[in-house]
């Protein structure tokens, strides 16, 4: 009996094992992993009843003589019962304490998993060539955007699933920091003509496959290879894929705009004007490719804030290369966007918190396009409404450094700076040169008296030599130690007569140092200018002093914010 009962226990452990990689292979549902766990328990008191009444003897199943109960001993059913109960229990303790133990999700991935989700981790270029990577983050871009179609699949941002790169991090952990419940990976080889591309569906919960194939094409067949792919995964995850028009047809057009948009994500300046040539052939390839057009838009409405001197006419070129996109395609939310950043460097903030919300009912999880719109109630005064945006705009895209700038600079004005200094941290963590946060952290040094912190934050900026003389002489100024800021104030003025100083810049340090008619001179020559610094009067420190003068409205209204 004890023979039969410890080789059914592992058999019965053996079962276990297998039964869970066949279940997954061929997508059978957890409850059949129940009913193999409670067949099994039921099968031990059966192994071991025929065990007690039969044995082998000889070669022979002969019936074995059950003793009978006597006084003071336990009768044979009962013993019987007890030991097939010990006997099973192994089995339901695997199933019920250990395995779930080991199988239980992480917190955020098992919540993820009540919503049909799924994070596009970015593929990786095994080409011989590594200049094809930009093809490789243009294939996950295009399968982001393609997803995006899928009824009822919420899919992680481009900049959340970009800011995991080259990190060590498991399925559930990825799963858990995207809050997503399935991840797509694959890699991209491209060698000439010749293209494969592999892709496997990956439950973020046990780490199984649930879906994987290789394709092998010629370049000109990638437009189907990426329909393949997201019709797949709208299968697999049992979604209806909303069928959308080809933007191109034209395959080298398409590879130009991957082109542009690899550059365009770079955010440097000589990136950005990369990334214009490339939008500007691929437009030459296919002149009705509207993504194209609005890829164009955002580089140079980007462009204009990035150079060293703003140029009016760039600004128009990215208007007329949105309208453009738009006349094209009228649902284009991209394009939306970059008609209100066009707007917004215009000093019309109606017109662009009207085509921010455009984009957002056009696309309501385009976390720039929300932050954009923040951006613009910040601008307008309306700080309140400007973190309800920034905090849904974190929500979309928890990963995105500029965002959780923007949820920093929001608690920053709310005077909470110790939530503020987390946010610029938790900025830092995701992208450690990311200087906007490190200018946040060298205010909230200031603000708090920190202001030898501070000035070590300021020399960690890589802005040029008369913006940082600017920066450091606010936090001279809050120092006390004034000559010290008088004297990088005056050397920022003499080298405005032979490179471009932002006029607004140096107009507030001046109001700072008291001198509120220089001061107002120069802030009038911002608003000629449409200088994009002079947006922030009216939530900038440097510009307390000059709020009380009667001249500031006037300003207030040159800037269109009033």
């Amino acid at each position: 009996m004890f023979r039969a009962l410890i080789a059914y226990g592992i058999v019965a452990f053996a079962v276990l094992q297998i039964i869970e990689p066949v279940m997954h292979g061929l997508h059978w549902p957890d409850t059949v992993l129940s009913f193999v766990v409670v067949a099994l328990a039921l099968g031990f008191p059966l192994v071991v009843s025929l065990a007690w009444i039969f044995d082998v003897r000889g070669g022979r199943i002969e019936r074995t003589t059950s003793p009978s109960a006597g006084p003071g001993r336990l009768h044979p059913v009962v013993l019987v019962g007890a030991v097939a109960l010990l006997g099973a229990v192994p089995a339901l303790l695997y199933y019920f304490a250990f395995r779930e133990d080991r199988q239980k999700p992480a917190p955020q991935a098992k919540a993820a998993a009540g919503t049909p989700s799924i994070a596009v981790l970015p593929f990786v270029n095994i080409s011989s060539d590594k200049e094809n990577e930009y093809f490789s983050d243009g294939i996950t871009e295009e399968l982001i955007n393609r997803l995006a179609n899928v009824e009822g699949l919420r899919v992680a941002s481009r900049t959340a699933v970009y800011s995991l790169r080259g990190k060590n991090e498991g399925i559930q952990q990825i799963g858990a920091q995207l809050n997503v419940a399935t991840l797509l990976e694959g890699s991209v080889r491209r060698e000439g003509n010749a293209l494969r591309v592999s892709a496997q569906l990956i439950n973020v919960t046990d780490g199984y496959h649930l879906w994987s194939k290789t394709y092998d094409r010629e370049f000109k067949g990638i437009f189907a290879v990426e329909d393949e792919i997201a019709r797949s995964i709208a299968d697999a995850l049992q979604r209806k894929l909303v069928p959308v028009q080809q933007a191109t047809t034209n395959p080298k057009a398409l590879d130009l705009f991957m082109r542009g948009r690899y550059f365009w994500n770079k955010r440097s300046k000589n990136d950005i004007l990369k990334a214009t040539e490339y939008f500007e052939q691929a437009i030459r390839e296919d002149p009705g490719y509207a993504p194209a057009y609005a890829g164009l838009a955002d580089a140079l409405a980007l462009l204009y804030g990035y150079d060293v001197k703003p140029d009016q006419a760039v600004l128009q070129k990215a208007k007329e290369a949105a309208l453009k996109a738009l006349q094209i395609d009228p649902r284009l939310a991209d394009a939306h966007a970059s008609l209100g950043l066009v707007a917004h460097y215009s000093y019309d903030s109606s017109v662009a918190i009207k085509e921010y919300r455009t984009a957002l009912e056009l696309k309501p999880t385009y976390a720039m396009a929300r932050k954009w719109l923040g951006d613009e109630l910040v601008v307008s005064g309306q700080i309140p409404e400007a973190r309800t945006e920034y905090e849904q705009a974190l929500r979309d895209d928890p990963m995105a450094p500029i965002i959780n700038n923007a949820v920093a600079f929001a608690r920053l004005q709310d005077r909470d700076l110790q939530g503020a200094e987390e946010q610029f941290r938790k900025a830092l963590e995701l992208d450690p040169a990311f200087p906007p946060a490190r200018g946040g952290l060298a205010v909230v040094y200031t603000i708090q008296g920190k202001y030898d912190e501070a000035l070590r934050e300021v020399d960690k900026l890589p802005e040029g030599p008369a913006a940082l003389q600017i920066f450091r002489a606010h936090i001279l100024f809050w120092a006390g130690r004034k000559e010290e800021a008088l004297a990088l104030a005056r050397d920022a003025e003499v080298r405005a007569r032979t490179e471009y100083v932002s006029p607004a810049h140096l107009g507030g340090i001046w109001g700072q140092l008291g001198e509120t008619d220089k001061a107002f001179a120069l802030l009038r020559k911002a608003c000629a200018q449409r200088d994009p610094a002079l947006l922030m009067i009216n939530v900038e420190p440097a510009y307390d002093r000059l709020r009380s003068d009667p001249r500031f409205p006037e300003l207030l209204r040159c800037a269109h914010l009033r």
